[in-house]
């Protein structure tokens, strides 16, 4: 430990000046550090996340897929929470950067003392007593300085800064899963408004063959038994009816609440028409995916911030070292003439109860789990681009088979319409010919609907559905990272990891 003082000659207007001027300084550097600009902090998420521009639209106006996707970018609110976990990222990261640089306080202290002396004799005798008050103040600038600290506060504000790249791209993958579930929820309500109106014009069609069946059997030229099963299937596309309006009513709030716009009676116009693709094949779609996706890169970031955090925690282990300084603007207190005083203070842990080798111990712990939620992450992405792979394949190939069978489901209506006038087919053949093409135009129009969502879930899956359906997008950030060894563990065998080599040193484990 070490003191210093400064004995100065009393001090003089000058002095008093100088005095002033420090309060002065210190007063306004309290009230500008008061001041937080929020406007400023909101926009940041909102310009890297592209919510910015938000699309125009009047309630219950007619609803483009791309309009859909704008709103539910601009308008979710889980958007703005992850971008709030990004904001809370950059100020701990400033809060960590504070700790390498010096402070500076105003304080005061104020000391009261009161005396009591008696002289002559009691109370009794007309004796009396006195009571003094002293009032001591000292008052200055208090200066602080760490000057060593084993690079803990190096290492955890370089944990930080990975914890800011993974909250970035989090929010960037959180805007690509918003989007794919928009898109799903507006071919959603898609699908049951084309439902609806294929089973209202079949429904149309058999309430004119139930009054037609009806007066065929008033002049005696149709069994009760054909009117039964023509009311029978009636009801049943009754039914199928009330499903689908129920359906579309459900998707509608579905898509409003992603939207948060008022589309509960705006028509689709949809707008998306899916490409026919460059023609990659699965593997360079893999590796697009791995390369592209935001929840990859921000599993890698995960792991390295982690890994540092690693570093902070065995850096406790070594001293350090701390530079403490007053100045006095004001001191009553003895010896009076001092006008500075410094502290140098020297800490080596020597004994902490094995308290700092367990938060060791769990740094290294949460090191391995994020490189296990790395390899699970990267293992998900090859999945999800396989899925969506075989997923676009096969609804391509269920569209031309479906377009197929409703051509035929037609004919065999046609032809089963025809025999029954001519009055060689029964009813039965007709009824049976009409839930056959029936079920053919609903199945049709599920997967029409069915292979667009499969183009935009491939999208989804490589981690360009944004950027793919969204003009006007600001650029993805750089990969803070980016060619820089992934840090990993000799105890982690995970079969996602990368296969890249690892720099010397960079795996060690220790402390």
């Amino acid at each position: 430990m070490i003191e210093g003082c400064n004995h100065h000659s009393p001090r003089g207007a000058g002095h008093g000046a100088l005095h002033r001027a420090c309060i002065g300084a210190a007063v306004l550097a309290v009230a500008s550090g008061c001041s937080v600009d929020q406007k400023r902090e909101v926009a940041a998420y909102r310009e890297l996340a592209g919510l910015e521009a938000a699309a125009d639209f009047a309630a219950d106006s007619p609803l483009s897929l791309e309009v859909a996707l704008r709103l539910a970018a601009h308008h979710n609110e889980r958007l703005g929470i992850e971008g709030e976990n990004l904001v809370q990222a950059l100020a701990a990261r400033r809060r960590a950067a504070a700790t390498l640089l010096p402070t500076l306080d105003l304080f005061g202290t104020s000391t009261v003392r009161e005396n009591v002396g008696g002289g002559g004799g009691g109370t009794d005798s007309g004796g009396s007593s006195n009571t003094a008050r002293n009032t001591i103040f000292d008052g200055g600038l208090r200066a602080q300085y760490t000057l060593l600290t084993g690079m803990t506060d190096f290492a955890a504000a370089s944990a930080l800064d990975a914890t800011i790249e993974q909250r970035r791209w989090l929010l960037l993958d959180l805007r690509e899963t918003l989007l794919i579930e928009t898109a799903r929820a507006y071919y959603s309500v898609a699908v049951s408004e084309q439902l609806v109106r294929v089973i209202e014009s079949s429904a149309r069609v058999q309430a004119e063959r139930l009054r037609d069946i009806r007066g065929r059997q008033e002049v005696g030229f149709a069994r009760p038994l054909d009117v039964a099963q023509i009311e029978s299937q009636v009801s049943a596309t009754a039914v199928a009816l009330l499903n689908a309006q129920n359906a579309q009513r459900n998707a509608r709030s579905a898509l409003s609440l992603l939207t948060g716009a008022a589309v509960h009676e705006s028509p689709l116009t949809d707008g998306f028409a899916p490409d026919s693709g460059a023609g990659e094949s699965l593997e360079e779609l893999i590796a697009l995916g791995l390369a592209h996706r935001q929840d990859v890169v921000a599993a890698d970031a995960a792991v390295r911030a982690a890994r540092r955090t690693v570093d902070a925690e065995i850096g406790r282990y070594y001293p350090t070292v701390t530079l403490n300084l007053d100045y006095f603007l004001t001191r009553q207190s003895v010896p009076t003439e001092r006008d500075w005083s410094a502290l140098l203070t020297l800490n080596l842990p020597l004994f902490s109860a094995g308290r700092i080798d367990a938060d060791v111990r769990g740094a290294w712990s949460r090191f391995r789990q994020e490189l296990l939620r790395f390899s699970l992450t990267r293992r998900q992405a090859e999945t999800d681009v396989r899925i969506a792979h075989e997923q676009l394949r096969s609804a391509g190939l269920r569209v031309k088979e479906l377009d197929r069978q409703v051509r035929a489901a037609a004919e065999s209506l046609r032809q089963a319409e025809a025999a029954y006038a001519a009055g060689l087919g029964t009813n039965l053949e007709r009824i049976t010919a009409q839930d056959q093409a029936l079920s053919a135009e609903l199945s049709l129009a599920r997967e029409r609907y069915a292979l667009k969502v499969a183009h935009l879930e491939l999208r989804r899956s490589l981690g360009t559905l944004a950027a793919d359906t969204l003009a006007d997008l600001p650029r993805a950030p750089v990969r803070r990272f980016e060619g820089v060894p992934l840090p990993e563990s000799p105890f982690i065998n995970a079969p996602g990891l990368p296969a890249a080599p690892v720099a010397a040193g960079a795996a060690r484990e220790g402390g």
